[in-house]
């Protein structure tokens, strides 16, 4: 019975001993890190072309529009904001296009946005403030842009972004990074296009991520990441078996007292 408890002793310091990783893998910016094959910092490993794509504005997208000019404030109908409880709510102060594509400015009146992308939105609405500004400079910010993260991440939830060419890793790293038992070889994509929900999948642990079409993600996508099975087994088959091999060891340890 005594070799029988010892054998169970040597399997468990033999499971917890490998999963042990040496402090040498884990600091950063060693004096003397002693790592073969360590990369050189001015080395180029690789170069991918990357798949931005090139955001169109569609019916229910809010603006924030800023304009700097020359004309005194007092004439500026453009300098003030909307305030909500004492503070500028940014999508309440925004301009959204309805569905015709087209925002209302006060004085200028509507502006057709509706498929057109930032830098040519942002030079339409220029040129229609020119007749009522001085010297107008635009600067235009698309306020509803978000995107969803669920699974195994520091901080699931909803997110808005004023980049209209967030990419995942991006995305992953705003809402608190990857956990430990994330499945980095297949995070999904749930993507709502034409009344259908279309998911796709792809690896982080492939580099040829860097050049995928859903590298960069678009306005309401879903990103899903799922547990490794090594979590299920910790949380479960590893609990258990712990809690057994506890008991089977009281019920050993007391039986070899009694029996003395």
């Amino acid at each position: 019975m005594r070799k029988t408890l010892i054998a169970w002793w040597f399997v468990v310091g033999l499971a917890l001993f490998a999963s042990c990783v040496p402090q040498k893998k884990l600091l950063l910016l060693q004096e003397n890190p002693e790592v073969k094959d360590q990369g050189k910092a001015d080395e180029l490993l690789k170069t991918f072309d990357l798949k931005k794509p090139v955001y169109t504005l569609r019916t229910g997208d809010v603006l924030s529009l800023r304009v700097q000019s020359t004309t005194p404030q007092e004439y500026d109908f453009l300098s003030a904001g909307t305030t909500t409880f004492g503070a500028t709510d940014p999508v309440l102060d925004g301009y959204t296009i309805d569905e015709a594509g087209d925002i209302l400015l006060p004085v200028v009146g509507k502006i057709r946005l509706g498929g057109l992308t930032m830098p040519e939105a942002r030079g339409v609405v220029t040129e229609a403030l020119k007749p009522y500004l001085a010297n107008p400079t635009v600067n235009l910010r698309l306020l509803t842009f978000r995107y969803t993260i669920v699974g195994e991440v520091g901080n699931q939830g909803q997110f808005t972004t004023y980049q209209d060419n967030i990419n995942v890793v991006e995305a992953i790293a705003n809402a608190g990074g990857l956990g430990s038992y994330a499945n980095r070889g297949k995070i999904k994509l749930i993507r709502y296009e034409e009344g259908q929900a279309k998911i796709y999948a792809f690896s982080l642990l492939d580099e040829n991520t860097l050049a995928m079409n859903n590298f960069y993600l678009k306005p309401d996508d879903m990103i899903v990441v799922d547990p490794l099975p090594a979590k299920f087994f910790r949380e479960n088959v590893l609990g258990t078996f712990s809690l057994g091999f506890g008991l089977i060891a009281s019920v050993v340890l007391l039986y070899t007292r009694l029996s003395r």
